[in-house]
């Protein structure tokens, strides 16, 4: 058997480590979250609206299709009905028809007197010029990173401006559309509640694939908590779809988000968003005793309807993005610091999807890019990039903006497009990369954590929820410890197994090794309950036979 040469640590030195690694995190609780005039021309925007809100003008919201974007839209919606403003309408554009965020086209078919944009709108250059000229208020709410120059917009609400003091860059657009919310509700003096909105917000940030710290972690944390009995019908009716009683942020992150995203990447976002602002009062209100019963029984039909619509959208996603992904790899261009592939006919609503999933298999920054079917637009190229560790994709992008076309996003995920002439020249900048500029770390890395096998316990297992939500920003801690094998139950492609020395339970998911009672390995694992015992149990991630 193999000597152990490192020092195990305690589960004190343990909690140590995690709580230093998150002890500048200020925001443990919803009271203590910055207030919306920090962030850059928000009290402005507010009161401005406010006041004009008196003269009941036509206000239009334009959102995105992606999950932070349909949420930020329902977040408005849901908000203005709270305060009883009904003068008032929104458009999730077709990722097919309208592209990407506020258009002029999209604002001639919607006549308006303020618009207002969610989780999109600081590159709306001609959508801005076009407001200024016909005396249209815009209002742009975004979060994504802006570039040299704004869009002559009204207002614009952004903590990625460089002069915005906001405590947090990196929040997501269904959270800078809460804030404005909140904002306004002050100008209003208006007497409601929006923490349950921050449910949904939870959604997207997730999603989004914001850092789980600071902010977002008391948003996250939040809203985990209260989705077991959230009032909101779409969250009680998405939560049913979950197969755990015990719901962490990798739990939304696999199951529910990609719902909510395949409306937008295999349809229409508005097929999410109608669904997330069900309720009662989309029904006619109840009289009496049967029509409340006849309306209870609508909205339960509608939820299910909806849902069913959703799991329709997400399983062919998943079957287009296989397609996609096989064809992608056989014409990936991998070099050192990054791999692109190129297609003719892939299906645009699943190419994020396929670039992530090409960043993870080929450990790099992922392009794929295909030609777009757009009218006009036919010499184009257009795709999705997505980053691979601590890469800082946007600032790989700017890089190349004289090469891009049209190109946006933030550090992790960002949508670019290219003339089919100038691909050639795309893939040599990317050749050329010999360093990757990184983000800003939000968290010390840790690496695997040596610990004896007596204390693999509930009482760790206890220690490592405490700093929940794990993900970006604040992944999982991995721990790894020597073992001995007691017994091993095969189930399909996986083995489970329990050990000599501890009573928690261990799984390896796709099991390809043969191993033997009383065989002594070096396991690297996570933590997680057991939806099914209801007991904390090991993940097996990597196994080392010990001689």
């Amino acid at each position: 058997m193999s000597q152990q040469t490192h020092k195990t640590l305690s589960k004190d030195e343990i909690y140590a480590l995690l709580h230093n690694r998150t002890k500048q995190w200020d925001f443990p609780t919803l009271s203590s979250l910055p207030h919306p005039y920090q962030l850059k021309s928000c009290e402005q925007a507010c009161h401005f609206l406010a006041r004009k809100m008196r003269e009941n003008p036509k206000i239009l919201v334009v959102g995105d299709y992606d999950v932070d974007g349909v949420i930020a839209s329902v977040v408005m919606m849901k908000f203005f009905a709270l305060v009883g403003y009904e003068h008032i309408s929104y458009v999730i554009p077709s990722r097919f028809s309208d592209g990407y965020g506020v258009s002029k086209a999209i604002i001639e078919a919607n006549p308006s007197d303020i618009v207002i944009t969610v989780d999109n709108g600081i590159t709306a250059y001609e959508a801005a010029t076009y407001c200024k000229q016909q005396g249209i208020t815009l209002i742009i709410t975004d979060h994504h990173i802006p570039k040299e120059s704004l869009p002559e917009a009204s207002f614009i609400i952004n903590p990625q401006q460089k002069d915005c003091t906001f405590p947090q860059k990196e929040i997501c657009g269904a959270l800078v559309a809460w804030y404005f919310c909140a904002g306004l509700k002050i100008a209003l003096g208006a007497s409601i509640s929006l923490a349950p909105l921050l449910e949904l917000v939870m959604l997207a940030t997730i999603a989004d694939m914001m850092p789980l710290t600071q902010i977002n972690k008391c948003i996250v944390l939040y809203g985990l908590k209260q989705l077991p009995t959230s009032q909101i019908p779409a969250l009680q009716k998405l939560k049913s779809h979950l197969k755990t009683r015990y719901i962490t942020a990798t739990d939304i992150s696999f199951s529910l988000t990609p719902l909510l995203n395949a409306a937008g990447r295999m349809g229409e976002g508005r097929i999410a968003s109608e669904f997330l602002l069900l309720d009662s009062s989309s029904f006619s209100s109840a009289q009496d005793e049967r029509a409340h019963f006849s309306q209870a029984r609508s909205l339960a039909s509608a939820l299910d309807s909806g849902l069913q619509a959703l799991v329709a959208l997400n399983q062919a996603r998943k079957d287009t993005a296989k397609s996609v992904l096989e064809s992608a790899k056989a014409s990936a261009i991998v070099y050192e610091n990054a791999v692109i592939a190129r297609g003719d006919d892939w299906h645009e609503g699943v190419l994020g999807i396929v670039a992530a999933q090409m960043a993870s298999l080929y450990k790099r920054p992922a392009f794929v890019l295909s030609r777009t079917k757009e009218p006009g637009l036919e010499s184009m190229l257009k795709g999705s990039a997505r980053s691979f560790g601590e890469v800082d994709l946007m600032s790989m992008l700017l890089g190349a903006s004289e090469i891009l076309g049209e190109f946006g996003g933030h550090s992790k995920a960002a949508g670019l497009s290219v003339e089919t002439a100038s691909f050639d020249e795309l893939c040599a900048y990317l050749d050329s990369l010999s360093t990757l500029p990184k983000c800003q770390a939000t968290q010390e890395e840790l690496g695997a954590l040596l610990i004896d096998v007596s204390d693999i316990d509930e009482e760790l297992f206890t220690l490592l929820q405490g700093f929940e939500p794990y993900g970006q920003g604040n992944p999982k801690p991995t721990l790894q410890a020597r073992l001995q094998i007691r017994q091993i139950q095969p189930i399909k492609q996986h083995r489970k197994f329990s050990f000599f020395g501890t009573d928690i339970g261990g799984i390896c998911f796709f099991c390809e090794q043969e191993f033997e009672i009383k065989e002594w390995i070096l396991a690297s694992f996570t933590m997680q309950m057991d939806s099914y015992s209801g007991k904390p149990m090991m993940v097996l991630q990597e196994v080392e036979r010990l001689c």
